[in-house]
C-alpha cells in the first residue's frame, strides 16, 4: 500500500513476510559462556562505530550510557583460538571505533551503543539484529537477514534493498517511488535519520520495538564474562594509541579508557598555475603542508584521477516548483558529464530530507530516479537537509567526498521566527570544519520570483544572509560557490562544477601537535611548482 499526501498506513509489502528472526540475547549463564570471555566497555565518547562480522551473529542495542560495550561469544566447539586473537579493535579516528572479526570464524557479537552515534555494520551469512535507532544506520549483509526494531514515532528516512530476499515492514510508512518485494524507499514520521539496509540474499524486516523496551542503563546490563586486556591498533601504523589505568566500570569489572594521540587530517586540494589552468601531474612529494606554520609530513596522496564519491543535493521547495522540469534535465546532463569512476548519490530537501538514490555508478538508475522526482511540499529546511546529506557519507570509506547542492539557500529560520532547525547554521558550519567533505553550492536566484512576483514571506535580508552563508560553506570546505541567475543557466554551471570536481588532489597527514584542545588550527598548502596556487579548506578545530 502506498501512502499518499502524508497519510501513513501500516505497510505489508506484497504480503511477503520475512522468516522469523530471533531477537533475544542468548543466555548469559556461565555454562553457556565457558571460554567466551571477551567483555569490553570503552569510556571514550565515540561519534561512530563500525562493525565487520561475516560469519557470526551481530546484535546491537541502544542504551542510556554514552559508552560503548562489546560482548563477544564463541559457539561451543569453535574455540581453537582465543577471542583476543580473533576480535580486533581499531581507532581509525580519535572519535571512531572499528570492531572486526576474522573471516570464516563464527563469533557472535552483542554491542551496546548510545543513540547519538553513526553506526555501520557489514555482515555475512548470519543475521544482524538491531534494537533501537542511532543517529545514522547502515547495514550490509550477504545472506544474513537484517531485523530492525524501532520506535514507530522515530523520524527516519529508509532506503532498503533485498536483492534476492524480501522486505517486510509493520510500521507506519510513507513510501516514495516504485514499490516491490526487493526495494523500499520511504520515511517514518517527518523523516530525518538515514537508515540504509542492504542484503544480497537475505531478507529485511522492520518491526516496532518490543512492548516495554527502553534504553537500559549500564548498571542494568550484567554479564558473567571476565574482562581481559585487548591491544588496540589504529588502521595506520603512524597513529599511536595509549591506555590509561583501568577505572571503575560495570560492577567490579574495569573499564578500558582509550585515548588516541593523533588524527588524520584529510585535504581535498585544487592546484592551478598563474593563468588559472589546472596542474594535473603533481605527486605527493610536490606538496608541502603547514599547520600553524609547522610543516607536516604527507602520509596519503591521491591524484586528480582518483574516484570521487558525490552527493547531488536538490532544493525541492516551493520556490523551485515551476522550474522542476528544466532542473531535472540539467541534473541528468550533469551526471553524464562526470567521470565514470564517480559514485553518485542523489538527495532532495524541502521541509524534509529524502534519499532519491544511494551511491552508485549506474547512470541510468540515477536518471530514472530523478525523472520520478516530484516537489513534495513547500518550505526549505536547508541546514537540516545539508546535515542529513553529510550523514550519507558515513558508509563511504574513500577519502574523496563532495556535495554539489542546488539551492537559493534561504532556510525557513531566516524568514520565520516560528521555525527552529534541528541543526542551526553555526552548528552545521562547525561540523563542516571537521568533516572531510568539499561542498560546491550552486546559488539559484529566486529572490525576484519569490518576493516580487509571488509576494512570499521571505525578505531581501533573508536572501542576503543566505548568499553569505553559502559563501561561508564553500570557503570552509575548500569548495567553490557558483551562481545560476536563471534556470536556463544550469547546464553551463553544472559543466563548470564537473570541471572543478575533476581537479581535486587529496593529501592527508597526521598532525605533529597531539594536544587536541579544541582550538582552531590554520592549514596552508604550498606546491613545488613556479606560481602554483592552491585551494583547500583553511583549517579545522583540533577536537
Amino acid at each position: 500500500m502506498k501512502c499518499l499526501r502524508g497519510r501513513c498506513a501500516t505497510f505489508a509489502l506484497l504480503g511477503i513476510l520475512c522468516s522469523s528472526l530471533a531477537f533475544e540475547v542468548r543466555s548469559q549463564s556461565s555454562g553457556d559462556r565457558a571460554g567466551a570471555n571477551f567483555d569490553r566497555t570503552f569510556a571514550q565518547n565515540f561519534s561512530s562505530v563500525s562493525i565487520e562480522n561475516f560469519s557470526g551473529r551481530t546484535e546491537i542495542q541502544t542504551w542510556s550510557s554514552n559508552r560503548v560495550r562489546l560482548i563477544a561469544t564463541q559457539p561451543a566447539g569453535n574455540r581453537s583460538k582465543t577471542l583476543e586473537s580473533q576480535v580486533h579493535l581499531e581507532l581509525p579516528k580519535a572519535d571512531a571505533l572499528k570492531i572486526s572479526v576474522d573471516k570464516d570464524v563464527e563469533i557472535n557479537l552483542l554491542v551496546y551503543v548510545p543513540n547519538h552515534i553513526i553506526l555501520t555494520i557489514r555482515g555475512g551469512v548470519n543475521e544482524v539484529v538491531m534494537k533501537g535507532v542511532t543517529s545514522a544506520i547502515s547495514v550490509e549483509t550477504e545472506s544474513g537477514n537484517i531485523a530492525l526494531q524501532m520506535p514507530p514515532t522515530t523520524d527516519t528516512n529508509l532506503s532498503l534493498r533485498a536483492i534476492d530476499g524480501s522486505i517486510s515492514a509493520n510500521l507506519p510508512l510513507v513510501i516514495f517511488g516504485v514499490v516491490n518485494s526487493h526495494s523500499l524507499d520511504g520515511r517514518i514520521g517527518n523523516g530525518g535519520t538515514p537508515v540504509i539496509l542492504r542484503s544480497a540474499r537475505g531478507s529485511i524486516e522492520l518491526t516496532p520495538e518490543a512492548p516495554g523496551r527502553r534504553a537500559l542503563s549500564e548498571s542494568e546490563v550484567s554479564s558473567n564474562a571476565r574482562v581481559v586486556p585487548v591491544a588496540l591498533a589504529s588502521q595506520r601504523n603512524s597513529a599511536a594509541v595509549t591506555r590509561d589505568e583501568p577505572g571503575v566500570g560495570l560492577g567490579d569489572n574495569p573499564v578500558d579508557v582509550i585515548k588516541i594521540d593523533t588524527r588524520m587530517v584529510n585535504l581535498n586540494i585544487k592546484v592551478t598555475d598563474a593563468n588559472g589552468k589546472l596542474i594535473p601531474d603533481l605527486i605527493k612529494e610536490d606538496f608541502q603542508i603547514f599547520e600553524n606554520n609547522i610543516e607536516q609530513e604527507p602520509v596519503y596522496f591521491a591524484p586528480v584521477t582518483a574516484p570521487v564519491n558525490l552527493v547531488l543535493l536538490l532544493d525541492l521547495s516551493g520556490s523551485t516548483k515551476d522550474r522542476m522540469k528544466i532542473m531535472k534535465k540539467a541534473a541528468k546532463k550533469f551526471i553524464d558529464t562526470l567521470n565514470p569512476n564517480t559514485r553518485i548519490g542523489v538527495a532532495g530537501f524541502s521541509r524534509r530530507f529524502i534519499v532519491i538514490s544511494d551511491f552508485t555508478d549506474d547512470r541510468k538508475l540515477l536518471k530514472d530516479r530523478i525523472d520520478d522526482l516530484k516537489n513534495s511540499q513547500s518550505g526549505t529546511a536547508f541546514y537540516d537537509g545539508m546535515w542529513s546529506t553529510l550523514e550519507l557519507f558515513k558508509e563511504v570509506k574513500e577519502k574523496r567526498r563532495a556535495v554539489v547542492v542546488l539551492t537559493d539557500g534561504v532556510d525557513n529560520s531566516l524568514s520565520s521566527d516560528e521555525y527552529e532547525p534541528r541543526h542551526p547554521f553555526d552548528e552545521l558550519l562547525s561540523r563542516l570544519t571537521q568533516d572531510d567533505i568539499t561542498i560546491y553550492p550552486i546559488y539559484f536566484d529566486t529572490e525576484y520570483e519569490t518576493i516580487v512576483k509571488h509576494g512570499g514571506s521571505d525578505t531581501h535580508e533573508a536572501y542576503v544572509t543566505a548568499r553569505k552563508q553559502l559563501h561561508e560553506i564553500s570557503e570552509t570546505t575548500g569548495g567553490t560557490l557558483f551562481k545560476a541567475d536563471r534556470v536556463e543557466d544550469l547546464d553551463a554551471v553544472y559543466a563548470r562544477v564537473a570541471a572543478e570536481l575533476h581537479t581535486m588532489y587529496t593529501v592527508a597527514y597526521y598532525p605533529k601537535d597531539k594536544d587536541y584542545n579544541g582550538e582552531w588550527r590554520q592549514v596552508k598548502i604550498n606546491v613545488k611548482r613556479p606560481q602554483g596556487a592552491t585551494r583547500t579548506k583553511p583549517g579545522y578545530y583540533a577536537k
